[in-house]
């Protein structure tokens, strides 16, 4: 037999490129096992160093390349994602569709950002910056490469990254290329890779966040609150052996009943009702007079929100939505914060609306760190001939959203809190000089009296199965801001004149299935002492675990009374000051 004969066949191929990286301000390129630090903290975003590309046409002179691809490789739940390829660029040039114009790049800068708000997303993205990346200029053979050699990358980080990259990642940057090809069947490509080591640093955080019902502006909160702690004292007192009474003779009616009807002294029937509301009440659209505590029906909410910078420089916190924080007439558009230092910034955002867009019930983790959020980048040191010292870092600083979601869960009062209240309330007065309702603040002489009228609605978001079940109380209130005589008492003290005198009833209950009810009330104040005070009115809302809504229902003695109910107090939003003053003054 003929020994079999072994074909070599040899086939030439064009000259091909070698693709060299380096960075834009060092001539020599980069090693092939060159890796580049990465340092990142939740929610910053790093610019790595620019890079420069530049194609090695060996001793032929030739083998230029003719397309060019970048890709993040490693990044975690992405195995590769082309960030740039030529080819693209140029079928987008030949449709005239410029793809990099100046406010496309500001939208997908944008959007760069807005990526970290979004939670369960991968914990690192990469962008590559790549306006002017052309071919031509990285086949130039002159030793001058312009800025179509020139290529920057960001890589984002999450802010719930947290420890999900193992030994700093295996992310490395993949410039893919190929030159010249023997036929049209066949492509020769080669690849050139920079590893990135990620290293986990410390950044800014959101430390605690406080609701400040006291920094509304105008509503006199603290001043308020103190005088209708005093006030219902005062009352209660007064009407504490009437109720007793009256509260006897309940508890008798109430023991003649039989058990079945009598649903609150059955245990067993109060645990039932109990574990089916909870299943409703998680709702925020039926917290409603369910959360002690007093508010100001606003349409804004006042936070104290703390900012720690835990990184080695000072930086600077901005909002691309507004201002960072501050009230009118003192805005805060920038803060400032140095190194190891933790500031309280009150922020005014407005109340979350209890239904979204799509008429959904509101997510409010995702809508109040979505309105909290900030910018912050870091100052660039500069030495005496002008070159940075340090890298500026930027980044976004925001609420935990898993820490903030706890809170709520375990907090059902945190609604009520941030939500848009379930009344609107006004008031306004009358008298003295003339119909003055719209002025916020009034002088009157001393001896003088006024006309307090207090109006109020049911918004139109509480369902209307609450309403039924709510009762609405309005209680006017008075406070001295500013004492015209310190070493006065209080009112209804006994060392000097009462400072001033309410004439008409302080409460009424507002019956909420009378579409005839005006839900108004009206009272008359007079000032017998000199000073500054402030008059306004509070809604107490509060809501029956049954249809029976009445002093007499059960838990429904209501507040004084000694009823073990639940009110939730919302303020009118601006309280009237009143300045009284001897009759010459005026």
């Amino acid at each position: 037999k003929d020994e079999r004969q072994m074909v070599v066949r040899l086939e030439s191929v064009p000259a091909q490129p070698n693709l060299l990286v380096s960075f834009a301000a060092s001539q020599s390129p980069m090693e092939e096992d060159a890796s580049v630090p990465v340092h990142l903290s939740d929610g910053e975003i790093f610019t790595i160093p620019t890079f420069r590309l530049e194609n090695d046409f060996g001793r032929s002179g030739m083998g230029e390349i003719e397309r060019l691809q970048v890709l993040a490789v490693g990044l975690p739940g992405i195995p590769d994602e082309t960030l740039f390829d030529t080819d693209a660029l140029a079928a987008a040039l030949e449709e005239e569709e410029d793809v990099l114009t100046e406010t496309d790049s500001e939208a997908d800068e944008e959007d760069f950002e807005e990526m970290m708000e979004c939670d369960g997303l991968p914990p690192l993205k990469m962008k590559v910056i790549a306006e002017g990346l052309n071919l031509h200029s990285i086949n130039d053979k002159s030793k001058n490469k312009g800025e179509g050699s020139i290529v920057k990358f960001q890589m984002a980080a999450t802010h719930d990254m947290g420890d999900q990259l193992a030994n700093g990642g295996n992310v490395r940057i993949r410039f893919r290329y190929r030159g010249p090809s023997p036929n049209p069947a066949t492509e020769i490509w080669r690849k050139r890779e920079v590893s990135l080591r990620i290293i986990r640093v410390k950044g800014p955080r959101i430390s605690s966040l406080t609701f400040r019902s006291d920094l509304s502006w105008g509503s006199s909160y603290t001043e308020l609150c103190n005088s209708l702690v005093k006030q219902r004292r005062r009352l209660d007192t007064v009407a504490g052996s009437k109720w007793e009474s009256s509260n006897n003779r309940h508890r008798a009616m109430t023991r003649s009943r039989s058990v079945s009807t009598d649903v609150v002294d059955d245990p067993l029937a109060t645990e039932s009702v109990a574990s089916g509301e909870d299943v409703v009440d998680y709702s925020i659209l039926n917290r409603v007079g369910m959360d002690p505590g007093v508010h100001v029906s606003s349409d804004e909410v006042v936070l104290l929100m703390a900012v720690a910078n835990e990184t080695s420089s000072t930086i600077i916190l901005s909002n691309r939505k507004g201002l960072v924080g501050g009230f009118e007439g003192s805005p805060m558009p920038t803060v400032r914060i140095t190194s190891g230092v933790s500031v309280k910034i009150p922020v005014v955002i407005p109340r979350i609306d209890r239904f979204d867009e799509d008429g959904q019930v509101t997510d409010l983790a995702a809508e109040l760190v979505s309105r909290t959020a900030l910018q912050w980048e870091s100052e660039a040191l500069e030495s005496a001939d002008g070159e940075t010292e340090k890298i500026k870092r930027t980044g976004r600083v925001r609420i935990p959203s898993r820490c903030l979601r706890e809170i709520i869960d375990e907090h059902k009062s945190f609604a009520s809190r941030i939500c848009r209240p379930p009344v609107s309330l006004s008031v306004s007065v009358a008298g003295g000089s003339g119909e003055v309702g719209g002025k916020e603040e009034i002088s009157l002489p001393l001896g003088s009296a006024i006309r307090v009228d207090a109006s109020m609605t049911v918004q139109e978001w509480v369902p209307a199965d609450i309403v039924a079940k709510c009762k609405v109380t309005l209680e006017f209130c008075c406070a001295e801001k500013q004492p015209g005589n310190s070493s006065s008492s209080n009112p209804g003290g006994s060392s000097g004149p009462m400072p001033y005198m309410w004439c008409g009833q302080l409460r009424r209950t507002i019956d909420l299935s009378d579409d005839d009810d005006d839900k108004t009330h009206l009272a008359t104040i007079a000032f017998f002492r000199c000073g500054v005070f402030v008059v306004s009115a509070c809604a107490k809302v509060s809501q029956s675990l049954d249809n029976t809504v009445g002093p007499h229902a059960p838990g429904g003695g209501g507040s004084g009374a000694g009823g073990n109910v639940v009110e939730e107090s919302w303020w009118a939003p601006h309280a009237k000051v009143v300045r009284v003053g001897e009759p010459e003054e005026q």
